[in-house]
């Protein structure tokens, strides 16, 4: 390898001047990695609130679901994403503005637009006291990439085509093409999370880098961490303990928060967030970004949803707009692939293909698939856990039997739903999106690659083409142009039915909590900067 340095941190475009000819980055890589992955910044995080920090105590968080595994290679649910941010770290991560920063990696250099070569860390140790190396990230990497582990991110990275130890400190990706999600995808936990390399059951006996490490699990009571005493951020974690303890219904978050048996929660409900912030003193909250979508998934290669008429016909008979205010009180906007807070986000005012609530017209489309008397789809799955979802999924049963639609809404826990989701034994199922690195994420499941685009059926050879190439401009104008366009399509096709968008969280903690940033992300990783003033 040549003879580099490799910069302390990621230098912004606002300071082409810390960009040396020594560092082998010039200013228009710098500028094709700032379109890749947002302005980079190592700006210190500023603390939230004024104080000097506190060390030990316990932070007790509200979780409204427990943790679906926590092997970050192939763990599928997000209510797995809280703990996972705690207990392993990447070789980037999003800061408090999200912005790309260093974490596991110290600096990248880019010689050519599809090579990445990261210089790592050195004196890390796994919760384990492994040691961390270059071997751990090709390890993780060839874990993501192994089909016979049917990693749900191996599509994310599918456009990696080696990963190269250098030398134990030194990483080098070459990927296949240019790529504007590849260091937006290593800075998302878990997606670019480093799991270490000879270590088996990570799903139960989770072990990674991160500044909390696993205690103890006890299903539909509590998850506990402690404080990782070997973490590389000096002084970090602040807390000796966080439990997360579960509850099955917004009310008794609400109940717990107000009595102060928990610290911390967020909720999925508007009114409910806004209720207790209302009546409750000494509560601090922050609504999230607009980030979620309630999407309806079709097995398009099913009958009958193989006929895009029966699909259009279900996008007609949806009421998106009645949707939104009687689910969520008009606290958020009417939905497409991607939400307004992502790269070529959808406004919720623009036109869409098949969007206007028009009942004559569903039927007549229905009739001219052979169904002019109606017709039955069988069962509509949807999250029992999710009082929003269930509500929106009963509205939409009844918008669908206005148009001579009949379904059997079948309310399904979470786990069993994802199987059923992946294995494709399902004709309609609503399973909601959140944020994401890039809206590269949530598009690319309907891709014929992708496992839920197989689940699904897909095999639109245009659409595949246009998210292939999407993820490999590098302008961000002319990206959100692209994806726009891909919406449309899948609007006009009807794969899927969106019904609305809005902030997946609505966060409230204790004033004694301090130091604590909510992220657009939807994960806890500040909690690592958290502490108590009691």
């Amino acid at each position: 390898m040549p003879n580099e340095t490799f910069p302390p941190c990621l230098p912004t475009l606002s300071d082409p001047a810390r960009v040396h000819p020594a560092d082998g980055m010039d200013r228009r890589t710098m500028l094709r990695l700032a379109l890749a992955g947002g302005a980079m910044s190592m700006a210190p995080f500023a603390m939230a609130q004024g104080g000097t920090p506190k060390r030990g105590g316990t932070l007790t968080i509200g979780a409204d679901a427990d943790p679906i595994g926590l092997d970050p290679v192939t763990v599928t649910a997000f209510s797995s994403f809280d703990f996972t941010s705690l207990l392993y770290t990447g070789l980037l991560r999003w800061n408090a503005e999200m912005k790309i920063e260093p974490d596991l990696a110290t600096g990248y250099l880019t010689p050519d637009d599809t090579t990445y070569i990261f210089r790592l860390r050195q004196g890390v140790k796994f919760h384990n006291g492994q040691p961390f190396s270059a071997e751990d990230v090709k390890h993780t990497f060839e874990r993501i990439l192994d089909p016979s582990n049917t990693a749900p991110n191996s599509n994310l990275f599918s456009g990696i085509k080696a990963v190269t130890v250098v030398d134990p400190h030194t990483v080098k990706f070459e990927l296949k093409a240019p790529s504007a999600t590849f260091l937006s995808y290593l800075a998302t936990n878990p997606m670019g999370s480093i799991a270490p390399r000879g270590v088996n059951d990570l799903k139960t006996k989770p072990v990674g880098t991160g500044p909390f490490v696993f205690e103890s699990y006890e299903p539909n009571q509590q998850l506990t961490l402690k404080r990782n005493p070997d973490y590389y951020e000096q002084g970090q974690p602040y807390l000796d303990t966080v439990v997360f303890k579960f509850f099955k219904d917004q009310g008794s978050l609400a109940s717990a928060l107000r009595s102060k048996a928990i610290d911390m929660t967020w909720f999925k409900d508007p009114k409910v967030s806004a209720q207790i912030v209302k009546t409750t003193r000494d509560l601090v909250s922050a609504p999230g970004k607009t980030s979620r979508t309630f999407p309806v998934w079709m097995n398009v290669q099913a009958k009958p949803f193989n006929d895009v008429r029966v699909r259009r016909a279900l996008s007609l008979a949806s009421d998106r707009k009645a949707c939104l205010q009687t689910v969520l009180g008009g606290s958020g906007k009417v939905g497409a692939m991607v939400p307004e807070s992502q790269v070529g986000g959808y406004d919720g005012v623009s036109p869409m293909p098949y969007y206007k609530h028009d009942i004559a017209g569903a039927k007549k489309l229905l009739a001219e698939a052979g169904h002019p008397n109606g017709i039955d789809l069988g069962d509509y799955i949807v999250v029992a856990a999710n009082a929003l979802d269930v509500q929106c999924a009963q509205i939409l049963q009844q918008q669908w039997a206005a148009a001579g639609i009949k379904v059997n809404l079948k309310p399904m826990e979470t786990a069993p739903l994802l199987s059923t989701w992946l294995k494709g034994d399902f004709g309609l199922l609503s399973v909601a999106l959140a944020w994401s690195a890039d809206p590269d994420v949530i598009v690319s499941r309907l891709s014929s690659a992708h496992p839920h685009g197989k689940a699904m059926g897909m095999d639109d050879a245009a659409l595949d083409k246009m998210i292939v190439d999407a993820r490999s401009i590098l302008d961000n104008g002319k990206r959100a142009a692209a994806y726009q366009a891909i919406q449309k399509h899948i609007a006009e096709q009807a794969y899927i039915l969106q019904i609305y968008q809005y902030p997946l969280r609505w966060e409230a903690w204790r004033g004694y909590v301090k130091g604590y940033v909510p992220l657009a992300a939807n994960i806890r990783s500040f909690v690592r900067t958290t502490w108590l003033d009691q």
